[in-house]
Order: structure tokens, then sequence, then C-alpha cells
């Protein structure tokens, strides 16, 4: 089984609902682990040879009032190994994009309306037009337009490889726990993730009605689980 960086992915924001999105998937495992990272003020994702400290420390500072475009910037300015990263996300006031001059091609990323889209290692630029065209054109929450999003991408070619992994992660005032959803090894993780969000959907009203046969009263507060992020 091959492993090597390769990647399609997609950070979003939903002003109206100061809800930070991403998804991501690629061809090798657990990529929920190391590329998407969000927050209240930015979603970020970092692949190619991912830097991880790129994400982390990118939501972090923007979460303290920096700009996201001027904390990615500066980061990458100092990475001696830029040539190999690719970065993208969105911030409250702000995009950024960059495709290293070492990443596999295809490479290459694409901004719009509250959202950037980035890959590489891929069948061609059809796959990230597809990305964005289908998170545009989607109706539903944010989780909805992000795995509609990544089965356009799929559908337009994909990872070049075939997909290994994949994830959504949400940050919204209102968390729930399907905006934390991995995918690791799977020969098909997007249809997976697709069923994992329907399943996970409906284990939210499961959960509700099964409280309520245990329970005549309860605080409505011990069903607002949070997210881990």
């Amino acid at each position: 089984m091959r492993h090597a960086p390769g990647t399609f992915s997609i950070a979003a924001r939903d002003p109206d609902t100061s809800t930070f999105g991403a998804a991501v998937t690629t061809g090798t495992v657990a990529v929920g682990a190391t590329c998407p990272y969000v927050s209240a003020t930015a979603a970020v994702v970092t692949q190619s040879y991912t830097n991880t400290n790129h994400g982390r420390d990118a939501v972090a500072r923007t979460d303290e009032g920096e700009r996201l475009d001027d904390v990615l910037d500066e980061r990458l300015s100092a990475d001696e190994n830029a040539d190999y990263r690719q970065v993208h996300g969105v911030g409250r006031d702000s995009e950024f994009t960059f495709t290293g001059d070492e990443c596999v091609a295809w490479a290459g990323h694409r901004v719009g309306d509250d959202y950037t889209v980035g890959g590489n290692m891929l069948a061609g630029s059809d796959v990230v037009d597809a990305t964005a065209e289908a998170y545009e054109s989607t109706d539903g929450d944010m989780a909805e337009r992000l795995v509609s999003a990544l089965e356009a991408g799929e559908s337009a070619g994909g990872d070049d490889r075939g997909e290994m992994s994949a994830a959504i992660l949400v940050h919204a005032p209102d968390p729930e726990f399907y905006h934390n959803l991995r995918v690791d090894l799977s020969a098909d993780p997007v249809s997976d993730l697709r069923a994992l969000l329907t399943e996970a959907r409906r284990a939210k009203d499961q959960i509700r009605s099964e409280t309520d046969d245990l329970f005549s009263e309860y605080p409505d507060e011990i069903l607002n689980f949070g997210v881990k992020y």
C-alpha cells in the first residue's frame, strides 16, 4: 500500500453564523490528525509536506486579533522548506493561499467568496474547480456543504492515487459532535464520511430520545457535549 502526500481540501467561513470549517481528503491515512485547523476566527489547512505548526499557530494568532494572511505570510517566509508546502485558509477579514513550487503536479488553489480550495498530486485542475463549485451551490449547514464539496472533487478525479482518508472539522457557536468527523483508513473515505455524517445526525436525535426515556425531567445542558479540537 503506497503512502505519499497528496490532498485536496476546502476551508470556509459563514459570516452569517460565525462558523468556520475545513474538509480534506488524501491518499494516505489519518488526514484529520494533521491537516485541518479551525477556531472561532479562522479555518486553515496545511498539506502537501504538512507542517502542523503552521495550522496550529495560525488559528491561535487569529484568535488573538491578527490577520490570517499576515500570520501565514510570516510563517512561510521563515520556513526553509516552504517550497514543499501547501497552505490555505480563511479568517474573519482575510483569505490566504500558497502552493509551493515543489508541490507535485497537478497542484494549485482557488479563492472564492468566503472559502479557499487547494490540492496537490491531483488528477487535474477540475478537482479544485468542482470542489469550489459544489460548496457554492450546496444548501445546508457547514458540515453538509463541506462533505458535498469533497464528493464533487472526488467525482472530478480526486487524488491521482485514490483517497485513503477524509475529515471535516467545524467551529460554530453551537457545536455539534458531528462537527469533528474522521475516516482514517478506507477504500472509499469520502463515501464513508458521508455515511458517518448521516449517522451522527441521527445519533444526536436518538440520544435525546433515549434521555427522554430515562428521565422525566433533566437539564437540557447535559446534552450540550461541545466539540474537542
